[in-house]
């Protein structure tokens, strides 16, 4: 079970990631991971106030009785009336609650891409050979759904590897389209629609950015607005590792999707829904809990 403490840093243990906190003339300890503790180190100074959210369990760590430090909530100087707040949570909710209301047409995206082979796979590059994707309007209805294989280049033979993982066969990628009919589309849709493109991680634009360096085309993408889902859930709800796409959608549906195969349009979809969860939890139209 957790709780939220707030209180005047007393303290830093910065070897044992460890803060000590003063409550009533009594000072207390918690601990955080090495991620968290990093990223807040340059706010640890005594006399600055802290609201966490912590674990109630105590327990030792290193010679000390502390409680694990779940997130932090906000950390501010107090000045009289008029405090300097430095990080404060329900801040960065309400940017992301900007973001995912904002009135743009959207495009749901993902890609599916070739596998090095179980040897000599040392001058491996791989390549985007399938893509699935959602475009939508402001209102969240659909204006075109749309998959399709890519026939790789570098490598048309695909790997064994990838046809398991994939459960593909060489001649559905044999009858996909060329990347660069690809890239035409994508370039007609940003022209017409300019949408707002999520994508869940980070994978999927660097692929996207690597495969135009490669067919030695413009790179207009680099001009779309990105969105990372995987992100701003990760910031939403203050967890520290990352969290796979079915799992999300677990998060919000009864529907246990996890064992679903690799497919670039279901994933799209699959993002598309996960979105329109996570913005009725930004709208406070949904709530859920989260094991972090």
């Amino acid at each position: 079970m957790d709780n939220q403490v707030n209180g005047v840093l007393h303290g830093v243990l910065e070897e044992k990631r460890i803060i000590a906190i003063k409550q009533k003339r009594r000072v207390y300890f918690y601990y955080m991971s090495k991620g968290m503790f990093r990223n807040f180190m340059m706010y640890f100074t005594p006399g600055m106030y802290v609201f966490l959210r912590i674990n109630n369990k105590p327990k030792v760590y290193r010679g000390y009785l502390v409680q694990n430090v779940i997130s932090i909530e906000k950390v501010l100087k107090p000045r009289k009336n008029n405090p300097v707040i430095y990080f404060d949570i329900s801040i960065i909710k309400s940017g992301i609650q900007d973001i995912v209301n904002e009135p743009r047409n959207r495009l749901f995206i993902d890609f599916e891409m070739s596998m090095p082979p179980y040897s000599n796979y040392e001058d491996f590059i791989s390549e985007i050979i399938q893509v699935g994707y959602v475009l939508t309007d402001p209102y969240g209805n659909e204006i075109e759904t749309y998959s399709s294989y890519i026939k790789p280049s570098l490598f048309p033979q695909i790997s064994k590897r990838t046809m398991k993982f994939l459960q593909i066969e060489q001649e559905e990628v044999d009858q996909g389209i060329t990347y660069k009919e690809f890239y035409n589309r994508l370039n007609y849709i940003n022209r017409n629609y300019n949408p707002t493109v999520y994508v869940w991680g980070k994978n999927d634009q660097l692929e996207l950015n690597k495969m135009n360096k490669i067919h030695k085309l413009r790179n207009f993408t680099k001009s779309m607005q990105f969105i990372n889902l995987l992100n701003l859930h990760k910031t939403y709800y203050g967890l520290k590792n990352d969290m796979g796409l079915f799992n999300a959608y677990n998060l919000y549906s009864e529907e246990d999707l996890s064992n679903q195969k690799h497919d670039a349009l279901e994933d799209a979809v699959v993002t598309k829904e996960v979105f329109e969860y996570f913005r009725a939890v930004c709208n406070n139209q949904m709530t859920v809990e989260i094991q972090k």
